[in-house]
């Protein structure tokens, strides 16, 4: 998690010293039901590998929230929006693998996007 946060900000820093108006999404996981293929069938992802994912993620989240208060950036906290959005259409019709964004959750990004920088 440190390695991922250091190269984070390591990014981010000549971006913020010129100036540059930030906005951060922090990473997501949604809880889709069953098994999908990762890397062309290269593996199978099922729930015991999205709880690791998970347990992996969070303080990753906390990393690129942390970041955005350091910098000032403004923050899409996808991670909340997805979950939010889970509850009433399912996670697979915003992200079919829970990592990846469907047509529809791209939209959902976007339009949080928009709503950012109004």
């Amino acid at each position: 998690m440190e390695e991922f946060e250091a190269g984070y900000d390591r990014l981010l820093a000549p971006l913020a010293e010129a100036g540059t108006e930030l906005i951060l999404i922090e990473p997501f996981l949604l809880p889709i039901h069953g098994v999908v293929e990762a890397g062309a069938g290269v593996a199978l992802i099922g729930e015991k590998e999205r709880e690791e994912w998970r347990t992996d993620l969070d303080p990753k989240i906390q990393a690129v929230r942390k970041l955005a208060r350091k910098y000032g950036a403004h923050l899409l906290a996808a991670d909340g929006m997805f979950a939010e959005l889970a509850a009433t259409a399912g996670p697979e019709h915003w992200a079919a693998d829970g990592v990846h964004p469907t047509p529809a959750g791209h939209a959902a990004l976007a339009a949080a996007w928009l709503r950012l920088v109004a």
